[in-house]
């Protein structure tokens, strides 16, 4: 079974590729639970599969309405060997995974839960 990490971000309005999991090596970053919540107005937000030069989107936009966002829960355990199935598209091999914010509220929150293949 694979082991899952944890990582979390408070990134203001209008940020374009915002790092959530710095780049490792050899390895593709896939996430497997989390949420992301706004402060104050609503947001748009977008991840990011991030290399050199601007990141490519792995999320279509996620609309966060005032004071609410979305969530991903995380799947029931499962010991088949298997990584569990993504919320989204994984990021390239070696690449980060970053966001990148709408205008509006003043910080967005984003914890995630992630496996490295």
């Amino acid at each position: 079974m694979l082991a899952s990490k944890t990582s979390f971000a408070n990134v203001a309005a209008s940020q374009t590729d915002a790092n959530i999991v710095t780049a490792v090596p050899g390895r593709i970053i896939r996430v497997i639970g989390g949420f992301a919540i706004v402060a104050g107005t609503a947001m748009n937000v977008t991840f990011n599969s991030k290399g050199s030069g601007t990141g490519t989107a792995i999320t279509s936009i996620i609309p966060c309405g005032a004071n609410g966002g979305a969530v991903w829960p995380l799947p029931p355990p499962v010991d088949s060997g298997q990584p569990p199935h993504p919320y989204f598209q994984d990021t390239g091999k070696g690449e980060g995974l970053t966001v990148t914010t709408g205008a509006g509220a003043t910080i967005v929150g984003i914890t995630l839960t992630y496996v490295e293949l």
